[in-house]
């Protein structure tokens, strides 16, 4: 034999790659959690399901599952965006040095003449603090879960 045919490698020799993950046999969550944590992909997925069929409970509902989980990101990216853009001149403000209860003092003052033509006079602080207990309530119906140390309205 010689010397530069030792080291070629027979195709047929070549190992195959142990699955990380067996798709035929794993529950549609197991599957979608192998995916999301990089433990293997949705090529793989779909390569399985090409080359051996489906066993279309799991695999159709980890598809399902994956998209559900993409939309979610991509409805949190969004959101994200949102929230920045709002919140950039105010953060500008903040970079300068100006304070916050100067930024939000128009606010302020538009809520205590609020009030004050309903009869209850407030200052600034009970203003400030009424809002953040209306705050923690509407933030305990959209998470179902109370803020730590803070009484809700309602």
């Amino acid at each position: 034999m010689n010397r530069i045919n030792r080291h070629k490698i027979n195709p047929m020799e070549k190992k195959l790659k142990t699955a990380k993950i067996n798709f035929g046999v794993e529950n549609a969550e197991e599957i979608f959690n192998a995916i999301i944590h990089g433990k293997t992909t949705q090529t793989a997925l779909y390569g399985f399901i090409n080359r051996v069929g489906t066993n279309k409970r799991n695999t159709s509902k980890a598809l399902e599952l994956l998209k559900e989980h993409k939309l979610r990101l991509k409805r949190n990216a969004r959101a994200s965006r949102t929230v920045r853009t709002t919140l950039k001149p105010y953060s500008a403000e903040l970079a300068k040095g100006r304070d916050v209860i100067d930024i939000i003092q128009p606010v302020l003052t538009a809520w205590r003449l609020h009030y004050t033509k309903q009869g209850i006079g407030l200052v600034n602080d009970q203003v400030l603090i009424l809002k953040m207990v209306e705050a923690a309530a509407e933030l305990k119906k959209l998470t179902g879960n109370k803020v730590p140390d803070m009484a809700t309205a309602g």
